[in-house]
């Protein structure tokens, strides 16, 4: 038998399948290199035909999907039918335009045109956005249905399902965005978390069986955390791919700043506006005033954050933790060292919302979900062969002279953190490696890079020693390594094991021989506002743009300046 987990919708499109006891994952993004992109129908088509299913309507026997159309109410019998028929059509998005007036302002968030990259048929989207209020955030899937412009993007997927549900012999089902978040862990603990970083509809948490709604219950995290982004001018012309991206931005421009009284009155609907509307300076990286506010901010939230984790779990039991917030490394670290026993994947956002789904289907028809390789499980493209123990050693030589290494192998890990498949790496103890690598990944000056170690060595560096997906910033312990150690004297490691990841161990092993130490600067292949990558092409596209990458190494072949 065969089933399909999928999720679309306005970004991260990512399916898995279950076929003949096997399961299979693939990311959009990691196929055409926009980050965040929403796959057509075709790439779906493609890819399943890869896995060998080449008639998905005849063979596909169960789909489960989650897709904000539903999460909005949007059903077929909505009356909505029409405006579904004419917004689909490329041929309406000029009279798109001419029918929504851009009422762009200083104090508006949405009011502009907003370009997608995501799909060829869809050159741009406009969205009527106000300042924030009570009973309404701009951060938020349901908002994006509040506003007058109907998203083509979201219609364009909307026939996708339609398409499934009309014409394929499988039975197609829509599950709650946040109960696939739970059985993405791929896990049945008792205990519960998922927190979005914008929302979905009209709700942004689920703690066990309390949903949290938005504006009722508070407020998502990134939306306090992304007009602060905005603010500083951080945005790209992607409104999308700016709700995602910012709140990690922000998370390492806090630890530049002091927690102060100032600002510590701040608190809900006040906070969210007073990046945009109330802060008076400057909101540059210069300025201490506003460092002050954007850490005494996300100190707020984080406190708050970690008070409804007190009132809603036992510590001495395991909690599931999924969504976008489950990425904010700080938050994570002070939840493990209060004794939450805190179980995150590393696929806890948007991008293992198919995995969910596969899980959903596996319980109902009492199938294993598990993937081979995990977490390197990307259908993506392989180098042409394995990496050779010469290959590891004259990497590692160039490493230990202080060479920065575009590292590309085996299948891409899942998640949006590098974990030694598809990284750039470096020495940590080079002085001003972080500038030098900011320099290939065109990233904000303030913005830390993570570290890979040996698992059996990290007690030497680090004082958390179990981390393999990179989900917390703990202290550094060890005073050589400037490249890799934050502002505030942590870092975002993750450590690794032969069993893991046989031929990164391998390297980390002969670095030491090298040069003593057990550990590399690792960050993601790939710079700023593209995906990670997932082809050969898009891998010597990187090395061929960023000059300050000394060499690529892509299977056993390496290339060098």
């Amino acid at each position: 038998m065969v089933f399909l987990g999928l999720h679309i919708g306005i970004h991260d499109t990512n399916i898995s399948l279950y076929k003949d006891g096997k399961c299979y994952y693939a990311k959009y993004e990691r196929h055409s290199g926009i980050k965040h992109g929403v796959g057509d129908f075709t790439w779906l088509l493609d890819t399943l035909k890869s896995w060998g299913v080449d008639e998905p309507h005849k063979q596909i026997k169960h789909i489960i999907h989650c897709t904000a159309f539903f999460e909005a109410g949007l059903q077929t019998d909505n009356g909505y039918g029409e405006d579904i028929k004419r917004y689909t059509e490329a041929s309406m998005i000029d009279k798109l335009k001419k029918e929504i007036p851009d009422t762009s302002s200083t104090e508006t968030i949405f009011g502009r045109h907003i370009s997608f990259n995501s799909m060829s048929e869809v050159s741009e989207i406009i969205l009527n956005g106000s300042q924030i209020t009570s009973t309404q955030t701009n951060f938020s899937t349901h908002n994006i249905f509040s506003n007058n412009a109907i998203d083509p993007l979201l219609w364009l997927n909307y026939k996708i399902i339609k398409e499934m549900t009309n014409n394929w012999n499988a039975k197609v089902d829509n599950v709650d965005h946040h109960k696939l978040h739970t059985y993405s862990t791929l896990r049945d603990y008792e205990q519960q978390a998922v927190m979005d970083g914008k929302g979905s509809g009209s709700r942004y948490a689920l703690f066990n069986d309390k949903v949290f709604e938005i504006g009722k219950d508070g407020w998502p995290l990134g939306s306090y955390l992304i007009p602060i982004g905005i603010r500083m001018g951080l945005g790209t012309d992607s409104e999308i791919n700016n709700s995602l991206d910012m709140p990690g931005k922000v998370m390492g421009l806090q630890s530049y700043g002091s927690v102060v009284e100032k600002y510590k009155h701040l608190q809900g609907v006040e906070l969210l506006n007073y990046a945009l509307s109330g802060y008076k300076g400057d909101a540059v990286f210069e300025n201490k005033d506003w460092l002050d506010f954007v850490a005494t901010t996300h100190d707020t939230i984080v406190n708050e954050t970690m008070q409804t984790f007190r009132d809603s779990f036992n510590k001495d039991k395991p909690i599931s933790y999924t969504g976008g917030v489950a990425l904010n490394v700080v938050l994570n670290q002070k939840l493990k060292e209060e004794n939450f026993d805190i179980k995150i994947p590393p696929h806890c956002g948007d991008e293992g919302l198919s995995i969910g789904a596969l899980a959903y289907l596996g319980k109902m028809y009492d199938f294993e979900v598990k993937f081979d390789n995990y977490p390197f499980c990307q259908s993506d493209e392989l180098p042409w062969d394995e990496v050779c123990s010469n290959t590891i050693k004259t990497t590692a030589e160039a490493l230990a002279q202080g060479k920065t290494v575009a590292w590309y192998q085996g299948h891409g890990e899942i998640g949006p953190r590098a974990l030694g498949n598809r990284s750039i790496l470096m020495d940590p103890t080079i002085k001003n490696g972080k500038q030098k690598i900011n320099e290939v990944k065109k990233r904000e000056p303030w913005r830390p890079f993570g570290a890979s170690v040996k698992q059996d060595q990290a007690h030497r560096f680090f004082e958390m020693t179990d981390s393999p997906f990179m989900m917390y910033n703990t202290k550094v312990k060890y005073s050589g390594i400037p490249a890799v150690t934050h502002r505030d004297g942590t870092c975002r490691h993750n450590t690794v094991t032969p069993e893991m990841n046989p031929a990164y161990y391998e390297l980390l092993d002969e670095f030491e021989k090298l040069t003593g130490l057990p550990m590399l600067l690792n960050t993601s292949l790939n710079v700023q506002g593209e995906a990670i990558c997932g082809t050969r092409d898009q891998a010597v596209k990187v090395f061929n743009t960023a000059k300050q990458l000394d060499q690529l190494v892509i299977g056993s072949k390496t290339w060098r300046r």
